[in-house]
């Protein structure tokens, strides 16, 4: 009997709030004091994110995939868009980009290295990934000032299947 009264027993606001998880980011925090509401404020993130499409190699090695991620900050940036690359295994880590240039939607990136860049998979994988970030038609792509095709990189749509 003792049991059943002290699972019963009344828990104080602080310990119903302890159990409590945050609200989402955007959402509306309501808080009341004696079952008066108080003001509503707008939950919001300690840190900006910018979300991002990177694509990478699919596991069979035949085509791309699609991953969805954030990188921090207001705008998108093409050294952390680069960062996330290599994060997601796209690239090597330690690249730089050495110059970007996004002119009427035809992007400029030079790297300052890139070790596969003989692979049409990982080429299509930053191409497609600059490109739909930056909302962009076309990649100029190079590494160390050399050009790495002789026409633009454009954004390949059947990246699902390409071997």
């Amino acid at each position: 009997m003792a049991a059943a009264l002290a699972a019963c027993t009344p828990t104080s606001r602080e310990e119903e709030h302890d159990h409590r998880s945050e609200p989402p980011a955007g959402a509306m925090q309501e808080s009341t004091v004696d079952g008066v509401a108080e003001k509503q404020k707008e939950v919001v993130d300690a840190e900006p994110a910018v979300t991002v499409c990177i694509y990478s190699v699919n596991e069979d090695g035949t085509g791309l995939k699609q991953n969805m991620d954030a990188i921090d900050g207001e705008t998108l940036d093409a050294q952390l868009l680069l960062d996330k690359m290599a994060e997601l295994g796209v690239v090597e880590d330690g690249i730089e980009v050495l110059s970007f240039a996004d002119e009427d939607g035809v992007l400029t990136l030079d790297l300052s290295s890139l070790e596969e860049v003989s692979d049409e998979l990982v080429l299509t994988a930053v191409s497609n990934t600059f490109i739909q970030n930056y909302e962009a038609t076309e990649l100029n792509l190079s590494v160390a000032g050399e050009a790495v095709s002789e026409a633009p990189l454009t954004f390949e749509r059947n990246y699902k299947t390409m071997k």
